[in-house]
């Protein structure tokens, strides 16, 4: 079905990424791409759908075969019409404005009937649950709402062969649970399924062989019975994460004393994406205090997003009120205030330079420069000082932001998807960055769907539903267990003294 021989792949002439790969995957094989970060997963997958060599340019060795033709001759149109890909980052992808327009999109290329497209966009959205998105526009959706979408498109042309990198990446705990069930489908009818994936939990008991990479080459074939008793120890050593659900690869957070000084305080918050919409939040109740770090959860689409916009001043409140440091602040004054690192950061990067980028507003003083030049070391940014942020990875960028926000002197950090896609020793470095914030007394506000990232970082768990605070639980009360429990969009968790206690904020002040 899929066969690379010696294939070896450069952008360019001082970048190789894949070096001898030799793999061969047959008809109705569930593989497993796994490793570090930056190890090849994502290059070796594009060589698989045909993205390389047909729209990312560099230099290709070697022989590769999907289904019998040779990639290098094969039109790109004539390859896509057997192989569904899903991208790590869905927006990528995208061609049309509405969600059910874009699943239709590569039926209506390949000119099938319009009836045959609309049965199949009524069978795809019940099949997958997301049929009261289908008629959204797209930049109005949740980053899981968008990877659904993905998901449903490649879902929609019924190929042979799915090439999927980090599907589960920005998807809850329940979504990833669907995805699971249509992945559980796609076997069982005989799919052959191709993904690259650092949560390993839910492809566990589906995967025929876990491909293990590292620095561009396959360092192992992996059995997945054998990868599942795998150590603490032995995860680390390969830069995994867990392959339990249940078992994390970091030791839970310990309890500890907390100040208790108001760093944000929200009072019956009401906002929308627009003037007629119906309202995302609605009347949010939360306290939130400085040297504490908290999980703000909820299921794809919630709202936790829009909130953390609304508190950093990027998105106005309808109604309501925002207090920081036990003064109500508009706004204006909360940008001033609050440093929001966003999931994708390509929006807060402007400089030519890691360095620069750090002293685009600020005076390069000597003591200055003594403080970007720490910042950096801490965040294993300092060799890469001299690149351009566009060159960076994802995880890289997303600390370049925290290093900026550092710099301004920021002592309010909400963070969105801190680690999307990122393998277990990066996973261990955000959360050593995350303790450093707390130890400077910054309040840190995370919005996750990262079961071990609320484990091992935050002391609070904050759930969002139906546009409210419905829960609000110190982390140390929690079995891990229950952690997962909470972070699924249907479950709760009964703790005395530690639902939402909006009804307190009145006498806050």
């Amino acid at each position: 079905m899929i066969s690379l021989k010696n294939v070896c792949f450069q952008y360019n002439e001082k970048q190789t990424l894949l070096q001898n790969i030799h793999l061969q995957i047959e008809q109705g094989e569930f593989i497993v791409l796994t490793g570090p970060s930056g190890s090849g997963k994502t290059t070796l997958s594009r060589i698989i759908n045909g993205l390389i060599p047909h729209f990312y340019e560099g230099t290709l060795s070697g022989d590769v075969h999907i289904k019998g033709q040779n990639l290098k001759a094969a039109p790109i149109w004539q390859i896509s019409q057997s192989i569904g890909s899903v991208f790590q980052d869905p927006k990528t992808q995208f061609f049309t404005s509405v969600a059910q327009d874009e699943m239709a999109f590569e039926l209506e290329n390949y000119g099938r009937d319009r009836s045959f497209i609309q049965q199949r966009l009524d069978d795809v959205c019940k099949q997958m649950n997301i049929a009261d998105i289908r008629g959204a526009f797209l930049h109005t959706l949740s980053s899981g709402q968008k990877q659904n979408v993905a998901i449903a498109s490649a879902t929609m042309i019924d190929p042979e062969i799915y090439v999927m990198d980090e599907p589960s990446a920005n998807l809850d705990l329940n979504a990833t649970d669907a995805l699971k069930d249509e992945l559980v489908r796609l076997k069982k009818l005989g799919k052959t399924v191709v993904i690259a994936e650092h949560r390993l939990y839910y492809v566990m008991d589906l995967a025929d062989r876990i491909i293990y990479m590292r620095n561009g080459r396959i360092e192992g074939i992996l059995n997945p019975q054998e990868t599942a008793l795998f150590s603490h120890e032995e995860l680390k050593k390969r830069g995994l994460r867990s392959p339990s659900l249940t078992e994390g690869s970091l030791p839970k957070n310990e309890a500890q004393n907390l100040p208790r000084d108001a760093a944000i305080d929200i009072r019956q918050l009401y906002v929308r994406h627009k003037r007629k919409n119906p309202f995302t939040i609605k009347g949010a109740d939360l306290s939130l205090k400085f040297g504490e770090v908290c999980a703000l959860i909820g299921e794809n689409g919630a709202g936790k997003t829009m909130l953390a916009r609304t508190i950093t001043g990027l998105i106005h409140e309808h109604a309501g009120e925002i207090y920081f440091s036990g003064k109500r602040v508009k706004a204006k004054q909360r940008l001033k205030r609050a440093w929001f690192v966003m999931q994708d950061t390509v929006y807060q990067l402007f400089a030519d330079s890691v360095w620069n980028e750090l002293f685009l507003n600020i005076e390069p003083s000597l003591e200055n420069k003594q403080q970007a030049e720490k910042l950096l070391k801490m965040l294993d940014l300092w060799l890469l000082r001299e690149q351009h942020p566009a060159t960076l990875s994802g995880g890289q960028k997303q600390r370049l932001v925290l290093a900026v926000g550092l710099m301004q002197k920021a002592d309010i950090f909400i963070l969105d998807e801190p680690t999307s896609g990122l393998d277990g020793s990066n996973l261990q470095r955000v959360i050593s960055v995350i303790r450093q914030l707390k130890r400077r007394n910054c309040h840190v506000l995370i919005i996750t769907h990262d079961h071990e990232l609320v484990a091992g970082a935050c002391q609070q768990i904050i759930k969002l539903e139906d546009g409210k605070i419905s829960q609000n639980i110190p982390t140390a009360t929690l079995e891990y267990e229950e952690i997962i429990q909470l972070m699924r969009s249907n479950q709760t968790i009964k703790k005395e003294d530690h639902t939402c206690h909006h009804h307190r904020l009145s006498n806050a002040f």
